[in-house]
Parts: C-alpha cells; sequence; structure tokens
C-alpha cells in the first residue's frame, strides 16, 4: 500500500482460537489498524488479550449477535478510530494472509476505477473451497461475481452508499445480501486475479473411495440459517435479479441433496433446514431454535 489508501482490518471471531492469532499476524502489517471484533464469546480470553498485546482494538459483544452486527460494529469502530480510512478489509478469524494480499487489491480496485468502474468491493481471485470461474491471471482485474465476507475489500464510499450489514440475516447471506445491495445501487464488484486467500468455509464432502467434492458440510446450526434466509433473500432480491434467485435456489437444494446422499448427521441438517424453511416462508424473525 502506499499513501492515501488507509485500510483497517475487522476480524470477526466466535470462541477463538490460535487461528485468530495467525490471521492478525498475517495481516497487521499490510493494513493500518486491525479491529478484532468478539461476537459473545464464552470462551478465548487469554486469545484476545494476546491480541490486543499485539496491537489490535479488541471489541467484545455481550452476547452473540451475529456476523452482520459484528461487522457493524468493527466498521464504526475503524471509523471512528481513523476518520480519514479509505477502506476496510472484513475477515474471518480463520483467515490467513499471504504476503502483499491487500496491496494487491488495492491495487486491482485502483485499476478498475482507472478503467472507469464504479468498485463495489474487491475479492481475492482466488479463496480454499470456493469455485470461482477462472480469470486471466496477468489482467489488473477482473468482473467478480457473488463474494464471500472473508477477504472482501470495501470503500468507504461503497459503506457510505450502501450502508451497513443487515443483522437480522445473522449470518449466512449477509455477503450475498450486501453484494446485491450494492449492485442496486450500481456499483460493481471485481476480483483481484494472482491472489489467493486461505478459508475455509465448512469441512469437505469426502466421497467414498477418498474423492473430494467442490463444496463444504457447515455445521449443523448453519442450515437453518441457509433456508431462513435464502428465502428471505429471494424474496427481497429476486425480481431484480432473477438469475441469482434461481442460481441460489439450486445451488441450496443441490448442496442439501449431497450432504444428505453422503454426509453423515444428515437428520440433524434436515431438521434444521425444515424449520428455516418454514421460518422464512411465515416471515418469522426467530434464530435458530430447531
Amino acid at each position: 500500500m502506499t499513501p492515501p489508501d488507509r485500510v483497517a482490518a475487522v476480524v470477526t471471531a466466535y470462541q477463538p482460537d490460535a487461528s485468530l492469532v495467525t490471521a492478525l499476524r498475517s495481516v497487521a502489517h499490510q493494513v493500518t489498524q486491525v479491529v478484532v471484533v468478539d461476537d459473545g464469546s464464552t470462551a478465548g480470553d487469554a486469545v484476545l488479550e494476546e491480541c490486543a498485546a499485539l496491537g489490535a482494538h479488541v471489541v467484545r459483544h455481550v452476547s452473540n449477535r451475529g456476523i452482520g452486527a459484528a461487522l457493524n460494529t468493527g466498521v464504526r469502530e475503524a471509523r471512528r478510530a481513523d476518520p480519514t480510512l479509505t477502506h476496510v478489509l472484513t475477515l474471518d478469524q480463520d483467515s490467513a494472509l499471504p504476503d502483499g494480499l491487500v496491496a494487491g487489491l488495492v491495487a486491482a480496485e485502483r485499476a478498475a476505477v482507472d478503467a472507469g468502474l464504479r468498485v463495489a468491493m474487491t475479492s481475492p481471485g482466488a479463496v480454499a473451497t470456493v469455485t470461482r470461474r477462472r480469470a486471466d491471471t496477468t489482467a489488473a482485474f477482473a468482473p467478480g461475481g457473488e463474494p464471500i465476507q472473508s477477504g472482501l475489500l470495501l470503500p468507504v464510499t461503497t459503506l457510505d452508499l450502501v450502508g451497513g450489514f443487515d443483522e437480522s440475516l445473522v449470518i449466512d447471506g449477509v455477503d450475498s445480501d450486501y453484494w446485491l445491495r450494492a449492485l442496486d445501487s450500481g456499483l460493481e464488484a471485481i476480483v483481484a486475479p494472482g491472489t489467493t486467500l486461505a478459508h475455509r468455509l465448512g469441512h469437505p464432502l469426502t466421497l467414498p473411495g477418498g474423492r473430494e467434492l467442490p463444496l463444504v458440510v457447515a455445521s449443523e446450526f448453519r442450515y437453518f440459517y441457509q433456508w431462513r434466509n435464502l428465502v428471505r433473500l429471494v424474496r427481497r432480491h429476486g425480481r431484480r435479479h432473477p438469475r441469482w434467485a434461481a442460481g441460489a435456489v439450486v445451488r441450496a437444494v443441490r448442496h442439501l441433496v449431497l450432504v444428505t446422499l453422503f454426509a453423515s448427521g444428515r437428520a440433524g441438517r434436515l431438521r434444521r433446514a425444515a424449520a428455516g424453511l418454514r421460518a422464512g416462508l411465515s416471515g418469522r424473525q426467530e434464530r435458530n431454535t430447531a
């Protein structure tokens, strides 16, 4: 990075372990400040104390409020601490950054802006366990599709125009909703070809014989939010983004079928997914009660 870029990393955490310290060490020298938001953990105090000792600003929620609330808290704290901030980089606690990733994201955004684009967000060109169309790694930037939250570089101008993250979604779909709202504001998402982020969304699904499929099995409780929020987001964005809505439904059904067939714990996942689907269709706002 070179001035005037001032980037704050907002790292969300819950029941953190040593991976949070690893993530912090990997990003601290690439940004101007780090804010760690602990979302109501009941364990991990020593890890958070170590993060503070390493120079991170640690903020703690009294109760677990979800990824959207944690991100909003982190953004507010970062901007309060540095009114000249130009970007926010959002990270999960288990995301380790290679050297030069932040500079690569900033450079891709600059190239896109120079080409006349109004950039909403910039993502790494590759993320572990996330399948993306291949981009020319020699290009300065490439069009980006639906992002994931970790590794997302947001200009503060995007935050001012689009607003905060939807806290009512709690976890799954928070990044998709933000991306769709940014598109509705006339902004575009891009990726930085040649950059890579080591981040896993869950456990890889392994078929009999050892073959791994390019999808992951999430924690059981997540299937409530995946299906509740799928219904909510399709209702919210489906008319303006019908291709996205159709694709999201197909991917969700395919994923649930595959993990039901090949992963253990199918009864619990199906129960949570059904409860989420009912909550979404009824419009109820409650959190996971399956």
